[in-house]
């Protein structure tokens, strides 16, 4: 899919061309996403690539926002800025990493809790579908996603801009930035933005909303060419979020309604450093970045009036990338022609490098079990075992509240090496790689929780029990990842072939770590007095649940790129992929506090995806249609999780059918009072998705409408904006806690305006 929405009217900035022309011929874009600087037309996969103007055109703010523009690509909302899960081509999961990398600027982003930020002053997205393995390594098994921003060095003169915008629900978003170049070897830039809203979901409890919130950030850059051959550019990036969260209903009921507050705040700084060296056909190319995260996480585990148990969780991360990559290209050969230039036999382009990273994760996670909660969960379970040998009797507790504070530290670390070769050989591109990744991911963990308590039987008093779990767990892995890709260029388009594979990295799950100690706190107690506590599930009792192995697949995909006429493009492309032990988030069932990451044995993915894009001018009248449509069939092969046979269903949270469709008309007036004006529509489709391994909890397709109004002016311009237009009733979200089925609702209607400036 390849998107290059532009502007109706020329608003006037160096990065900003004129559009009102005499041709409606679309711009082969040079992606810069695959590491080998290529037209789009002619890409060994589906590319997806969105501008700027679309950006703004949908009101997109994170990355999230764009990923409706994308067939078979789902980020949904997840009740915090925390949780950036994306599912593209029936792969993803819920917790932990994730399946497709984002790289902003040449730097890769280590931690999806940095994925949902603010974008501020974008060129282009681009998307890259299936395994990028062979270059970008780990968890990149279903594409990478990269983020161009404005860099002052390629603009001719100075640039300063800004947007103010307000939407239902109190929602407020300014941003202002200036690039300057001064002049041929060194520029600058600045950008701010600010958002906050008032929230769109009411908890019944209290009467508050409970997703309002604010967001604040910036970046400064730093371009410089030294020298000719150099390129330096130097990045300091702030994001900084405090937020209400956790927006769950109950699904018996219907209504957010529970008794302890969710909020959470995070803030992150990541300074970069890229620099590019071209010399006589060469390209040296070395990105180095520091990312620092801290947030900051409370929530009220059970959802529900009752007061059973709550969490709060810290993270203080710190983490750093290095890469190096050295490209050439050789031309091979010439044929001579009578009375023509001499023409290339074929073309040959290479890629070497190395990367590495590491990151760090220091987490304390402290669960703090309520009154109610201490005697439905430890004595509710511990009292069923003792009464069925001493019906007369039970155990007491006289704590008010039992808190089990649990801290982690976390490590990954790794370092890969990798090549790619290309050769052209007439029409034919054929395109090689392979990758050797190797990581090591070490888990230290302590658990601790102190209970007082009694058995009526034998005891006269309370006597303190304490449980400590404590240790470290540390595994290695090592991937080669191959790649194969072959195309044929002819002049209608491309048709390609390739067959890859992808992984996603393995760890550990500090999220079943509650349930651990729970059982543990039972198991000690009865120990004390003598007796043996027959857990439900003995899975829960074992340190050793909390690891997971890597995910890795294989892709195999034929498709092409159309341009039958003049200022169309159409895409197509057929997949299939074996996935082996996919990494599935599961909630277990009974009254259990926590969540596992299992593996799947084997699951297999059969999809389809067509995109159209068309572009028509006819005097000053100007019009752009594009849409997409995805089809995935994901489903498991061989999966029992030791709480049921899952082979044959669908993969949860992996919708089957995803489109997008957006036209727009524009007209040229040319007049100082008012350049130009433009109508949009669009509409989004999504579903069914199956939100369970049972696949017995189902959100129904439904349909997103939008609209969109513009009047432009020379260095301004007016937007007026509508999402969700028919107020459609709609779930992004399902999750189970101590047996009860929560859902996050879709965003209602939210109807905007946004000013925009540009000089």
């Amino acid at each position: 899919m390849v998107c290059t929405v532009c502007s109706f009217a020329g608003i006037h900035a160096a990065s900003v061309p004129e559009v009102w022309t005499d041709t409606v011929s679309l711009p082969d874009v040079q992606v810069s996403v695959s590491r080998i600087a290529r037209p789009a037309s002619q890409q060994q996969m589906l590319l997806s690539v969105i501008d700027s103007r679309l950006i703004e055109e949908t009101q997109a703010l994170t990355p999230k926002d764009v990923s409706s523009l994308m067939p078979n690509v789902y980020m949904p909302e997840y009740g915090s800025a925390m949780t950036g899960s994306i599912y593209i081509r029936g792969l993803g999961s819920r917790i932990n990493e994730p399946v497709m990398g984002l790289v902003v600027d040449g730097v890769p982003l280590l931690d999806k809790n940095m994925y949902d930020h603010t974008m501020q002053d974008v060129k282009r997205i681009e998307l890259l579908c299936g395994p990028q393995g062979s270059l970008y390594g780990r968890n990149s098994p279903a594409g990478v996603m990269e983020i161009r921003t404005i860099q002052p060095l390629d603009l001719t003169s100075q640039l300063v801009r800004g947007a103010v915008s307000y939407a239902t629900a109190n929602q407020v978003h300014a941003q202002a930035s200036v690039y300057r170049p001064e002049s041929t070897v060194f520029g600058w830039g600045v950008a701010m933005h600010y958002r906050r809203t008032d929230g769109f979901y009411t908890n019944l409890y209290d009467g508050r909303r409970v997703d309002c919130g604010q967001q604040a950030g910036g970046r400064l850059v730093l371009d410089g060419r030294p020298v000719d051959q150099w390129r330096v550019t130097g990045t300091v990036y702030a994001d900084w979020v405090k937020q209400g969260a956790f927006p769950y209903a109950s699904v018996a009921t219907g209504l957010i309604d529970y008794n302890r507050p969710g909020s959470y705040e995070r803030l992150a700084v990541l300074p970069s450093l890229r620099a590019d060296y071209a010399r006589n056909g060469y390209k040296l190319q070395l990105a180095a970045s520091y990312q620092f995260l801290h947030d900051d996480m409370h929530m009220d585990q059970d959802y529900t009036r009752a007061d059973i148990f709550t969490l709060r969780q810290t993270q203080r991360q710190h983490n750093g990338t290095l890469d190096a990559m050295l490209s050439g290209r050789l031309d091979i050969g010439e044929r001579r022609n009578t009375g023509q230039k001499p023409s290339r036999v074929a073309e040959y382009e290479w890629q070497v490098g190395v990367s590495s990273f590491v990151k760090t994760n220091a987490m304390q996670a402290p669960v703090t079990f309520m009154r109610q909660g201490i005697e439905e969960l430890i004595l509710g379970n511990a009292n069923r075992g003792i009464q069925t040998v001493f019906p007369d009797d039970s155990i007491c507790i006289s704590n008010s509240t039992l808190p089990i504070p649990s801290s982690f530290d976390l490590l990954n670390a790794g370092v890969a090496v990798y090549h790619q070769s290309h050769v052209h050989l007439g029409n034919w591109h054929i395109n090689a790689g392979v990758r050797i990744d190797y990581e090591h991911a070490r888990m230290d963990y302590l658990s601790t929780a102190d209970l007082n308590y009694r058995f009526t039987m034998i005891m006269d008093d309370f006597e303190a029990v304490h449980t400590k779990i404590s240790g470290t767990r540390k595994a290695h892995y090592l991937q080669v990842l191959p790649r194969l890709a072959v195309s044929y260029d002819a002049s209608w388009g491309t048709v390609y072939g390739y067959a890859a594979k992808g992984y996603k990295a393995g760890g550990y799950n500090p999220q079943i770590f509650s349930t651990i100690t729970q059982n543990q706190v039972m198991t000690d107690m009865a120990a004390s007095m003598g007796l043996h506590l027959d857990m439900a599930d003995e899975r829960f009792s074992d340190v050793g649940i909390t690891a997971y192995k890597p995910e890795s697949d294989w892709t195999f995909e034929l498709g092409a790129h159309f341009t039958p006429v003049e200022g169309l493009k159409i895409d197509v492309d057929v997949f299939h992929i074996q996935c082996f032990d996919q990494q599935v988030t599961v909630f277990p069932n009974g009254k259990t506090t926590g969540r596992m990451m299992a593996n799947a044995a084997r699951s297999r993915i059969w999809g389809a995806e067509a995109a159209l894009h068309y572009r028509w001018l006819h005097g000053n009248w100007q019009g752009i249609v594009d849409a997409s449509y995805g089809f995935t069939d994901a489903r498991f092969i061989d999966f029992n999780d030791g709480m049921g046979d899952y082979s044959g269903n669908f993969i949860p949270y992996a919708p089957r059918h995803t489109a997008h469709a957006l036209a727009q008309v524009g007209y040229r007036i040319g007049r100082k009072w008012l350049h130009a004006v433009s109508l949009s529509a669009r509409v989004n489709v999504l579903g069914p998705i199956c939100w369970n391994e049972q696949n017995d909890c189902t959100q129904a397709p439904y349909a997103l409408l939008g609209a969109g109004l513009t009047i432009e002016w020379k260095y301004a311009q007016l937007e007026l904006w509508g999402r969700n237009l028919t107020g459609t009733q709609y779930d992004v979200f399902y999750f189970r806690s101590m047996g009860n089925d929560f859902l996050q609702r879709g965003k209602p209607r939210e109807l905007g305006a946004t000013v925009r400036f540009e000089i």
